[in-house]
């Protein structure tokens, strides 16, 4: 790891603080990042930086404090220039929207080490920087780690880096000082309204990342088929390429649908045509692959290189993840959250099904109220059973969060909805209650290793509450 001078690295957390760090201090949603500076320094903090004046904050003589308009701003700038300007060295792709950012991110990265490119990753599952590989606990990294991650990845020889953007990450600089070469729009629906106020303002948000590309970048990848693509474009001076099935330089279609795999014909933006199976049902996922497409393309991966590494695209842990036992029903975990996912899944779990399509979910605490009974809504409307359940309600009452999904379910005639608030009681409810030739959607929480109820960190994936019911059911065979 390289540092500037004395400097060793930054941290916006006092209990993360090394020795030769700067600490910036950071006012966030629960806690001020200035009142742990006592804290940040007895770690050996050697520079504080902050919001707050000189004269009201506890620093010792002998450590210089510096006072700054943002201190977000402040730590992403510091940050890129203490780990030595990591993405100058990399060919840095950034994927944004509201759905398919993971599925992209490790696809795109999966094409590009099938095409030879040493290239590390940072997603909302894994974060891979060529010499380490660790669990993700946020969707994009804070500055400083971000940074550091890129600075891992030139120091093991990557060439490229593949990164999931959030809004949020965007609005927080965590991104300001990343020099992205393109960035991929997946698509905008409903989320984080609690965060942004409005959707224009969430577009906008994404719109960011677009506008900072300079002109002499390979440019922006679009979704032509998404209406919120005009607002990515509009202050955009780099190259664009877009993709889709109505529209777009890179177009796609589906050939043929056999049980889970579909066949894809593709046409590239130079005339050229090819085709693949994609392992991967759904229509959102062939948006998602052409997004890859469009990428994989302008970095100047050939055709038959795109076309022989379809067949081979990964799972994503979390992401339509298949359990399938030997007798029983399928059971699908997802991390759909928003209204649109929840819709696409479904739909694309009826295609799949003689059988009934059951439903377990709930509604994430703390987060955009006024999404719970539109998702109520389509779950009632789109499955033929219904269980809501709790998902991370973090210090919202769980039970107020059901009943306001619950009232959305309830304005669909025919629902058939349960609340169940234990979240293993009502995955085993459904997989006991299931016929075998059922499909249960888990959804919500995806790869997510645990849930945050009250003020209690549970234990236990959605996957293993499903091995765990499936075990208990009669005549389950091999899972």
């Amino acid at each position: 790891m390289r540092a500037q001078g004395w400097i060793r690295g930054v941290a916006i957390d006092s209990r993360e603080v090394r020795p030769g760090d700067v600490y910036v201090a950071i006012r966030g949603q629960r806690a001020d990042g200035h009142a742990f500076i006592g804290e940040a320094v007895s770690r050996g903090a050697v520079c504080v930086v902050g919001e707050e004046d000189a004269s009201l904050v506890d620093v010792p003589p002998d450590v210089p404090y510096v006072r700054v308009t943002s201190a977000r701003r402040a730590a992403s700038a510091l940050s890129n220039r203490v780990y030595g300007f990591p993405s100058r060295h990399l060919t840095v792709v950034g994927v944004t929207g509201t759905n398919g950012k993971t599925t992209s991110v490790h696809w795109l990265t999966h094409v590009l080490r099938f095409a030879g490119m040493r290239v590390g990753m940072l997603s909302s599952v894994f974060n891979e920087t060529g010499l380490r590989t660790v669990p993700a606990k946020l969707t994009t990294l804070e500055a400083p780690k971000l940074h550091r991650a890129l600075r891992e990845m030139v120091d093991a020889g990557c060439t490229h880096a593949v990164i999931e953007v959030s809004s949020h990450g965007i609005v927080q600089h965590r991104t300001s000082d990343v020099d992205f070469d393109l960035a991929i729009f997946t698509n905008l629906t409903r989320e984080h309204l609690d965060f942004h106020g409005s959707m224009e303002n969430y577009a906008a948000a994404k719109a960011r990342l677009f506008s900072g590309l300079s002109a002499e970048k390979p440019g922006a990848i679009l979704n032509r088929d998404d209406p919120y693509a005009d607002v990515m474009a509009e202050n955009c001076v780099a190259p664009i390429v877009t993709y889709g099935v109505r529209s777009g330089d890179v177009r796609g279609r589906v050939v043929e649908t056999d049980g889970w795999r579909t066949r894809v014909s593709i046409r590239l933006p130079n005339g050229e045509k090819l085709e693949g199976v994609l392992h991967h049902p759904g229509m959102y996922n062939l948006y998602n692959l052409l997004a890859v497409v469009a990428a994989a393309y302008v970095l100047g991966v050939s055709a038959d290189d795109i076309a022989g590494v379809i067949p081979t695209l990964p799972t994503i842990p979390g992401r339509m993840h298949v359990i399938r036992p030997e007798h029983g029903p399928t059971v699908i975990v997802d991390y759909a959250h928003t209204p649109d996912a929840l819709r696409q899944i479904l739909s694309t779990a009826r295609q799949w099904t003689s059988g009934r399509v059951w439903l377990v979910f709930g509604g994430r605490g703390e987060r955009d109220r006024g999404k719970r009974p539109e998702m109520g809504a389509i779950a009632a409307s789109m499955a033929d059973h219904v269980l809501i359940t709790t998902d991370s309600s973090y210090s919202e009452d769980p039970e107020r969060i059901a009943n306001e999904i619950l009232a959305g379910a309830q304005r669909v005639h025919r629902a058939r909805c349960d609340v169940v608030l234990d979240r293993a009681q009502a995955i085993e409810r459904a997989v006991i209650e299931a016929n075998d030739e059922d499909v249960i959607l888990i959804t919500g929480r995806g790869h997510e290793s645990f849930q945050v109820v009250g003020g209690l960190r549970l234990e236990q994936t959605d996957a293993d509450m499903v091995r765990e019911a499936l075990s208990r059911r009669p005549n389950t065979g091999v899972i």
